[in-house]
């Protein structure tokens, strides 16, 4: 398993980067989904931050993009430029940041299920991502799908198997899962397979995307881990608690130590 730790960029966030780069993980960067997006400014300055971690940090780097609106199949050209317009913008941002990854919500609202939709919603979205995918790909930066509402990853595994891009692929965030999905989380894992890339992890009691570190709410962790192991030992997992950095690290420290890999006698 291959691990990264969220974080926002603030100055007390920067004072983990040594432990971080020890320790081997990456840094997902984020907040152009709720912070950045409020003003011209916010995204200026939210940028500001991540450059400054970028100039500290040598380690892997992926991003969060935008999410709220985002949606790839509007009806509405004048929706689908301003959807188009941060795109752009956060492309620009992850070609400045060199980042490696961008992890984006699917853009399923829960009325297309509700409507019997999905069928246009698929149609639409392979177009969309068909054409997308070029720039991202010609620039050698993956995209990763995220779950939000989505009951299960049926559609989202549809999508990018028929898009068919070598950097296109699945996220799944199990605290989404857990409290919007009956099927469980280890049959989101097998079922995504080799699509399933990133992985957001939290905490929460099933009624509220709490974004708690591991052990304050009800998500059993074990199968969970099990099949990660068994079906895509590879996967980067990111920590996505928002208790704060020390006990988000903390659970970086123990999962690291825990899933290490096995080193022969005499190895380095």
């Amino acid at each position: 398993m291959n691990w990264m730790i969220c974080m926002n960029g603030e100055p007390e966030q920067r004072a983990f980067l040594p432990e971080i780069a020890e320790l081997g993980a990456g840094i997902e960067l984020g907040s152009y989904g709720l912070v950045g997006i409020r003003s011209a400014q916010d995204w200026e300055t939210r940028l500001a931050l991540h450059q400054a971690v970028r100039a500290q940090f040598k380690g892997t780097i992926a991003l969060h993009g935008p999410f709220l609106g985002m949606d790839y199949t509007h009806l509405d050209c004048l929706m689908r430029d301003a959807v188009n317009r941060r795109l752009d913008m956060i492309f620009d941002v992850a070609l400045q940041l060199k980042a490696a990854r961008v992890v984006l919500h699917t853009g399923c609202r829960p009325d297309i299920e509700l409507f019997k939709l999905q069928d246009w919603w698929l149609k639409t979205a392979v177009e969309f991502w068909l054409g997308e995918m070029q720039r991202w790909a010609a620039a050698g930066i993956q995209i990763v799908l995220e779950n939000e509402t989505e009951r299960s990853p049926h559609l989202m595994l549809r999508l990018v198997d028929e898009v068919n891009n070598p950097f296109l692929g699945l996220c799944m965030d199990i605290g989404h899962q857990h409290m919007f999905s009956a099927l469980d989380a280890s049959e989101w894992v097998r079922t995504m397979g080799r699509r399933l890339w990133h992985i957001h992890l939290h905490d929460n009691d099933g009624s509220v995307d709490r974004h708690w570190s591991l052990g304050r709410g009800t998500i059993d962790f074990e199968p969970f881990f099990a099949a990660i192991t068994q079906h895509v030992p590879e996967v980067t997992i990111s920590l996505e608690a928002q208790d704060g950095m020390e006990p988000k690290m903390a659970d970086l420290r123990t999962l690291a130590a825990r899933f290490e890999p096995t080193r022969p006698p005499g190895a380095p």
